[in-house]
């Protein structure tokens, strides 16, 4: 008897630790409601994918911008950061990064492979540490001013950008807006009000021609 109890005290021992292995590489899931559905989203505990766009103003990578936030103009470079890490507690000897890149923008470098027909660049990170992170940056630029519909001046557009390893995947994305016309403009160009300072000696040059001309009359 006592033979037996020690038998299925082991056995339970050995589910109760292959549960909680499961669990320790399980994903992380979170219940989502909108638009009158819910589901499910899980979040991998073992790898994770961060995408950021640099705001052309302040210089800072961010999470997104919005159509409120500051905008690209035509033919304007477009910098995007990857952030990749390992959070798992095994090394991972290779990690596959895909990057997306949306209608209206261009690859120019990047890290890896890029396909223009599916304008896909894939980057292989090779020996990723436990708890290691690796970034990737990426340049790409607003295609010109021709390649935009006439009948409306803002282009809000979605990059997308996925990691795998041998058994997790990951995915995050980063939204801009494109300016296609500067509406509402107050001021003039810098160029306009250079042009106008230059011609200031000249006027006073015209001004005192005319005090001679009435002098002689």
């Amino acid at each position: 008897m006592n033979k037996l109890k020690t038998i299925l005290s082991l056995a339970f021992m050995s589910l109760l630790l292959t549960a909680t292995a499961q669990a320790v590489n399980a994903d992380s899931c979170t219940t989502q409601y909108g638009n009158g559905q819910y589901g499910t989203t899980c979040v991998p505990t073992d790898v994770t994918i961060n995408k950021q766009v640099k705001n052309p103003i302040s210089l800072v990578f961010v999470e997104n911008l919005g159509p409120t936030d500051e905008k690209f103009s035509p033919g304007a470079e477009v910098h995007f950061k990857l952030i990749v890490h390992n959070a798992s507690s095994q090394d991972w000897s290779n990690v596959t990064v895909r990057d997306t890149l949306p209608q209206y923008l261009s690859y120019v470098a990047g890290p890896g492979s890029y396909d223009t027909n599916s304008k896909v660049l894939t980057t292989d990170l090779e020996n990723v540490k436990v708890n290691e992170s690796r970034e990737i940056e990426i340049l790409a630029k607003v295609d010109g001013a021709g390649s935009f519909a006439k009948d409306k001046s803002l282009f809000c557009v979605v990059n997308h950008a996925e990691v795998k390893t041998d058994s997790r995947t990951d995915e995050d994305t980063a939204q801009l807006c494109i300016q296609t016309q500067v509406l509402g403009v107050t001021t003039l160009p810098v160029a306009g009000f250079d042009s106008f300072a230059l011609l200031i000696p000249f006027t006073g040059i015209g001004l005192t021609g005319l005090a001679l001309l009435k002098k002689r009359w």
